[in-house]
């Protein structure tokens, strides 16, 4: 529903008009593509404070589109129409568009075209700044084939094209060889020298649909036919030979052919419309929450607003920081337009601003309620993101001259009613805006009036902004505890206002510094100053200093801040540093455990070769035994296979040299102290299991993992123990499967602690569930890793399954240089699910 701005009818009309929302919106509004979205826009509400959570939903999507529209630009919503009157008119079966309003539709979907191109493109670019808007896109749809249909059966001349169909195509071209036939003969009519004296002009026309010859009035009989028209003048008939009726009646029966195929295609076209016209109804409302939402967006870039914090309760207090009147900062360039701030702290629910004319005093009662105004609009705020909004359920204001000719009001009886309106309508959810509060009668009675309306609001805990030029006012204001005396910034070096706000001070109206600015001669002037009665000068005197103070600190404050921004530099620099220096060192970290790797993988290169060299030497030896006797030939065997096993140790000297020493082993966990329903953490376990029995000796435990699951371990297999029962501990059955402990994350990969299905200082690897070729790969890595870590003894969990997986590590662990041994288990430490791998030991 739209505002009324011309009358009283809600009850913060007269405040909607002073404060001048209507401009605001139409600001708004004339950044939206669409219609409907110009008039949604301009028909704003602002709405109530139950609102609110919608409220902050809306500032932060105004925010979220205004950031992607400053990286990717705006949506391009030009020429979308709403469709939904063509819609209406195709509604029923039977019914079509014409030509014109099918190209006005055609060009709506080619625009929607244009906005699922911008949302593919904003996805893939900006992904995180479209992913908060991403709701907005989501039920646009395309209608490209309606589009191309549309297109490539009308063209620009809003006529429908020859080849729209096979029929329509045959039959334009039948009606031009029918034209084409009626002209001939109609022109060797007229190429007759016989009939020359009655033709009134050589040529054939047409009439009625049906091609004619002119002839002269008074000679229409000389051609047998039928007399169509006359000319205005009378002195020409248009005749239809008889000779050409046949002619004629075909040529009018291909245009009623030609006229039926054009509606069977307009009709085919709204058939599809139909189908399509629920999907384009949505979308063309979503289009239209899109252009308002961008229209926000786009006003909010402009007078550089964000999204501060909405309040539904201040008693904490409020402040609007660098806030800007928006029809300013929308006219201005944004360093034009001097920023205030109006600061509510706890306990504090009036101000009072005073000083000299034209110094920004009605300025600030407008920036303010318009601020709280755009809030319940939806709108970004022209205020530092660090303020703190309240949401006020009515602002109620009384600025400007209230004089009524008409009604025989005068300036100070308008401004009574005003104020006695504001009275009946305030409560402590209302923020009251007071412009010349008691203003046009005798200063006395007038000040005193303001006072009393001052102390009326406060019992009732309203929060208002009042200006005066009272120097009663300002005192209550100074004095009275909750209200704060503000005054607008003066040079009176330069005789000009500063516009920005000083607290804790009276201003002065400087009414004499202005005079005499404007000219007044210091006679007069100094003839005023004595006329002032001491109490004013006194006032006046107080102000003076407080200004003087004010300026003092003013500078001292300014200094500090320029400390705390070096500070802050400073701090920045420092963690700039730091983290470059981070990752300085972990880059120089990972290139030396690449080349680690690079020479572990070398060494185990060179290790095969060597391996293989020594299978081919066994081979030789082999046969060479078998030929001429064992006994000749052990110590030459015995010499190359010690060269070779030299070699392999003097490369994995090389590498050892390179690697870091192995950690050292943590705390042992005393077994004599643990107890059945302790918890304890399982070597490889990252989560706490439950001891579920201990065997006489100690020397075998059995803990309940996660999922339930009951394994039996050695003391060793222990890694920590904390004392006290397990909530919700309890035992499995007897029947529970026993096996070696240790299920490792499947999903890590890579080296060191917590990749590779391994965990803990255990050194156990996982592979159930791999594929072979993935498990050999990761076997390799592992067995890598624990000569890192100076492991002399591994176990590897494949499971039982087909056994193809066992065989395929076992062939692999075969080839493997640091493998000096492998073999299963007994059955109650796993059997053949578990292989234990010994490792030769530098």
């Amino acid at each position: 529903m739209a505002i009324d701005f011309s009358q009283d009818a809600h009850p913060e009309a007269a405040s909607f008009r002073i404060l001048e929302l209507d401009r605001v919106l139409a600001l708004v509004a004339a950044r939206a593509c669409t219609a409907a979205a110009k008039a949604a826009l301009t028909a704003l509400q602002p709405a109530p404070v139950s609102a609110a959570p919608r409220l902050r939903e809306a500032l932060k999507e105004a925010a979220a589109f205004k950031a992607l529209i400053r990286d990717c630009g705006a949506v391009p919503l030009a020429g979308i129409e709403d469709l939904r009157p063509f819609l209406e008119e195709v509604r029923f079966p039977g019914s079509w568009l014409p030509p014109r309003e099918l190209l006005i539709l055609a060009r709506t979907l080619a625009a929607l075209e244009g906005v699922c191109a911008y949302r593919e493109n904003a996805a893939a670019r900006a992904a995180d700044l479209y992913q908060p808007v991403a709701s907005v896109f989501a039920g646009i749809e395309s209608f490209a084939p309606l589009f191309r249909l549309i297109e490539s059966c009308i063209n620009e001349d809003e006529e429908i094209r020859d080849n729209a169909s096979l029929e329509l195509q045959d039959i334009r071209r039948r009606i031009v060889a029918a034209r084409r036939q009626i002209s001939t003969h109609l022109s060797g009519i007229l190429s007759n020298p016989d009939l020359q004296p009655f033709i009134q002009d050589n040529l054939v026309t047409i009439r009625n649909q049906r091609y004619v010859l002119p002839l002269k009035t008074n000679f229409r009989g000389t051609i047998p036919g039928i007399i169509h028209d006359h000319s205005r003048t009378r002195q020409t008939c248009f005749v239809e030979p008889l000779e050409s009726v046949l002619l004629n009646n075909n040529l009018a029966l291909l245009l009623q052919e030609e006229r039926q195929e054009e509606i069977n295609i307009l009709s085919m076209i709204a058939d599809r419309l139909r189908q399509a016209t629920a999907a384009i109804v949505r979308t063309l409302l979503q289009i239209l929450a899109l252009d308002q939402l961008q229209a926000k967006a786009l006003f909010a870039e402009e007078i550089k607003a964000s999204a501060p914090v909405l309040l539904e309760s201040w008693t904490a207090g409020f402040s609007l920081k660098a806030a800007r009147h928006p029809l300013l900062a929308a006219g201005a360039a944004v360093d034009r337009v001097v920023a205030i701030d109006l600061e509510f702290p706890p306990g504090r629910c009036g101000l009072v601003i005073s000083g000299a004319n034209t110094g920004g005093k009605t300025v600030s009662l407008k920036t303010a309620g318009l601020i709280i105004l755009m809030a319940r609009c939806g709108l970004l705020l022209p205020v530092s993101p660090e303020s703190r909004v309240p949401l006020f359920s009515l602002v109620l204001a009384a600025i400007g001259d209230e004089q009524n000719l008409a009604a025989s009001l005068s300036t100070f009886s308008g401004h009574l009613l005003a104020v006695k309106a504001i009275l009946g309508k305030a409560d402590a959810a209302s923020l009251v805006l007071l412009d010349e509060l008691g203003v046009g009668t005798d200063p006395k009675e007038g000040a005193a009036l303001a006072q009393a309306v001052l102390m009326e609001l406060k019992k009732r805990r309203v929060t208002f902004i009042v200006t005066t030029h009272y120097n009663d006012v300002k005192s209550y204001a100074y004095e009275e505890e909750g209200v704060s005396s503000v005054a607008v910034a003066f040079d009176p070096a330069i005789f000009k206002p500063l516009y920005h706000l000083q607290y804790g001070v009276p201003g002065l109206s400087n009414a004499f510094l202005i005079a005499r600015n404007l000219g007044f001669s210091e006679e007069l002037l100094e003839q005023a100053r004595s006329l002032l009665d001491e109490g004013e000068n006194r006032i006046t005197r107080m102000a003076v200093r407080l200004e003087k103070r004010l300026a003092h600190t003013a500078g001292h404050e300014k200094e500090l801040l320029q400390l705390k921004q070096q500070a802050r530099i400073e701090i920045e620099r420092g963690l700039r540093l730091s983290a470059e220096l981070a990752a300085e060192k972990e880059k120089l970290q990972a290139g030396a455990r690449e080349q680690i790797a690079i020479l572990v993988k070398e060494a185990r290169q060179k290790f095969k070769a060597r391996l293989a060299e020594l299978e081919m030497a066994k081979q030789v030896l082999e046969a060479a035994t078998a030929a001429a006797g064992k006994a000749l030939l052990e110590t030459p065997a015995e010499i190359k296979l010690g060269r070779l096993r030299n070699a392999f140790n003097e490369v994995r000297d090389e590498v050892y040299e390179l690697l870091p020493p192995a950690p050292t082993a943590g705390a042992a966990v005393n077994c004599a102290e643990i107890a059945v329903g302790d918890r304890v953490q399982v070597a490889g376990q990252t989560k706490m299991a439950t001891v579920a029995a201990i065997d006489a000796s100690r020397k075998r435990f059995t803990v309940v993992l996660e999922g339930n699951l009951r394994v039996t371990l050695s003391p060793d297999k222990i890694s920590r123990h904390l004392p006290g029962a397990a909530p919700g501990a309890r035992s499995g059955g007897e029947g529970s499967v026993r096996i070696r402990n240790i299920v490792a994350e499947e999903s890590d990969s890579g080296l060191g602690r917590g990749t590779l299905g391994v965990t803990g200082p255990a050194q156990v690897l996982n592979l159930i569930g791999k594929r072979v070729e993935e498990a050999v790969e990761l076997l390799t890595l592992f067995i890598d890793q624990s000569i890192v870590s100076g492991q002399a003894k591994v176990e590897i969990i494949h499971g039982h399954g087909t056994g193809r997986l066992r065989q395929g590590l076992h062939e692999s662990l075969k080839t493997l240089p640091y493998v000096s041994n492998f073999y299963h288990p007994e059955a109650a430490s796993g059997g053949a699910a578990v292989t234990i791998v010994e490792l030769v030991q530098r």
